[in-house]
């Protein structure tokens, strides 16, 4: 593959944008990655001739599910597109298929295997999850001793780093789990400790790179 990608990934969760971005960059040579937080911010890239690639995320501000799709394919059917989604079962893949994308990614999925589906895409082909299932593109952790680290966590502690990858303040994590504020600094803490990493970006990025969000 060629270097010297343009990739936008678009999500309006800045953690997982920002882990996805650095897992692409590390694993496409010359790859390089430009985090947006909404539509109107992957149309203005789009416009300026920034992308040989688009990764959107399904449910952002400004998304309205395929019609905006529609659009986007309509202006600019050069650029492959891979939508990443949360909620992969809820959406149609033949209708998705139909509007001109190229992939469909879970969120789910391990950083690895997301790279992997970009780079079918990259490559001419086309990915779906029931591709990844029958490819068994969910890669195995990486042999630096998280795997291990990830196996000690507590069903808490996958809570709270589902939380971190949506971005939620402590306080925010605290008010979902119905918990209080210094109960999730000492959780944070201790996951921090546990995955070997000093803050919420590392945390994230080996999150999504293991699979960890897997787990709940």
């Amino acid at each position: 593959m060629e270097g010297g990608l343009r990739i936008i990934v678009a999500d309006d969760h800045p953690l997982f944008s920002e882990a996805i971005a650095e897992q692409i960059e590390s694993s496409l040579s010359g790859a390089r990655c430009e985090c947006v937080d909404t539509l109107d911010g992957a149309l203005a890239r789009l416009e300026a001739g920034e992308a040989d690639l688009l990764v959107l995320d399904w449910d952002m501000p400004g998304m309205e599910g395929l019609a905006s799709i529609r659009n986007l394919r309509e202006r600019f059917p050069a650029v492959p597109m891979v939508i990443l989604s949360g909620f992969i079962n809820s959406i149609g893949t033949d209708e998705i298929l139909a509007c001109g994308v190229q992939g469909l990614v879970p969120k789910s999925m391990s950083g690895k295997a997301i790279t992997s589906a970009i780079s079918v895409v990259l490559n001419g082909g086309t990915y779906m999850p029931a591709h990844a299932k029958a490819a068994g593109m969910t890669l195995p952790a990486r042999a630096n001793g998280s795997a291990k680290a990830s196996a000690g966590l507590t069903t808490r502690e996958i809570e709270v780093l589902h939380c971190l990858s949506e971005g939620l303040t402590n306080k925010e994590i605290a008010r979902r789990l119905g918990l209080q504020e210094v109960t999730i600094k000492m959780h944070t803490s201790r996951l921090f400790g546990k995955l070997g990493v000093r803050n919420r970006v590392q945390a994230v990025s080996l999150a999504i790179s293991d699979g960890l969000l897997e787990q709940l």
